[in-house]
């Protein structure tokens, strides 16, 4: 694996309680790379970005509006990406940013809705 801004330097691994993550050598790079096949290098916007669309998705599928692989489905359906393809570990910020929105309005309509049903 090597680094998407230094092309040329390789990630270097580290054992953590979480499994191995893969880190740029280069002072002040910012890209890492967690072992798996769900995650590719990302430097740290990108791996907020990331974080932040895991917390909107996870809670989509938990809420029970959709099951997880359901959630999953649309998802990959709104990204216009095949299924195996639609692993957030992979997106890029503009793609994180994407499902972000699909699951806050999702979640808003969702809300609208229970509003609705209660009066």
């Amino acid at each position: 694996m090597r680094c998407t801004i230094h092309s040329a330097r390789e990630l270097e691994p580290t054992k953590t309680k979480y499994g191995t993550r893969y880190s740029c050598p280069v002072g002040g790079c910012t890209v890492v790379q967690w072992d798996g096949s769900t995650s590719t290098p990302a430097d740290f916007a990108t791996r907020q970005a990331r974080i932040e669309a895991h917390s909107w998705f996870d809670a989509l599928w938990q809420s029970g509006i959709f099951s997880r692989k359901r959630a999953y489905k649309k998802l990959a359906a709104h990204l216009d990406l095949p299924a195996r393809k639609t692993h957030i570990g992979h997106f890029n910020k503009d793609q994180c940013h994407r499902t972000i929105d699909f699951c806050r309005a999702l979640t808003e309509s969702r809300k609208e809705l229970n509003i609705d049903e209660e009066e």
